[in-house]
């Protein structure tokens, strides 16, 4: 039987404590989407090319995603480094498209 930490939806909190992960299954596009919800446009830009981070191995998020990390591990790297709180780590609220079918 796998154990709790062997579940990728979870994440280990400040503490150590297992905690849901939030933030699973980021794509890229929706990781610049955080990343500009979080600090802007170009700050998010600037960020992402001149923050080294440790649990990145030293990389900056730019330099991860080249190196194929996925998305999510590299934001919630992003939001441990900045100090991200946690209720902003999901990114704004965005109203529902309303698409042909909802018409």
């Amino acid at each position: 039987m796998p154990s709790p930490t062997d579940n990728p939806l979870r994440a280990r909190g400040p503490q150590g404590v297992l905690a849901p992960c939030l933030t699973a299954g980021v794509r890229e596009s929706e990781f610049w989407m955080l990343m500009s919800d979080e600090f802007g446009d170009a700050y998010a830009q600037m960020v992402a090319g001149t923050q080294h981070i440790g649990a990145l191995d030293g990389r900056t998020p730019t330099e991860a995603l080249e190196k194929g990390i996925p998305p999510r591990r590299i934001w919630e790297a992003v939001c441990a480094h900045m100090s991200v709180p946690e209720e902003r780590r999901l990114g704004r609220d965005r109203p529902l498209r309303r698409g042909p079918i909802d018409e």
